[in-house]
């Protein structure tokens, strides 16, 4: 359902996936900044970061694999942020602002998991009444 604030969370956290997955820089060795491209694990993380949390918007009949896929997504953006920290430290690069995502990917993520988690209680309370 498109008028559901968990919605927007995860398609705001879609849309942020694609960017830091294109555009945003992720790290600058020697001057020059790269993006999630340079590396394979990262920019696959940020693919299947933009799956799940796109994938999971239709999902809004079933709360339940919604719910699996949302948290997922979680643990994607930890995996991806740790092949970020990773690559980083071994190559003796700076952060560039691309790194952040991630982080603010989980936030979302996590408020949307809050948001199903809701709905799913409402519909089993209703139910309840029947």
């Amino acid at each position: 359902m498109i008028q559901r604030i968990q919605t927007l969370y995860l398609f705001v956290a879609a849309i942020l996936s694609a960017l830091s997955a294109f555009i945003l820089p992720m790290y600058s060795l020697d001057g020059e900044s790269f993006a999630a491209t340079a590396n394979a694990s990262t920019f696959g993380g940020f693919g299947a970061l933009m799956a799940f949390f796109s994938g999971s918007i239709l999902l809004y009949k079933n709360r339940n694999l919604q719910l699996l896929i949302v948290r997922l997504g979680m643990v994607i953006c930890l995996l991806v942020l740790g092949a970020l920290i990773w690559i980083i430290q071994g190559n003796g690069a700076s952060a560039g602002w691309g790194v952040v995502i991630p982080f603010i990917n989980i936030v979302l993520a996590f408020m949307a998991s809050k948001g199903i988690q809701k709905d799913e209680a409402k519909v089993r309370s209703l139910d309840r009444l029947r």
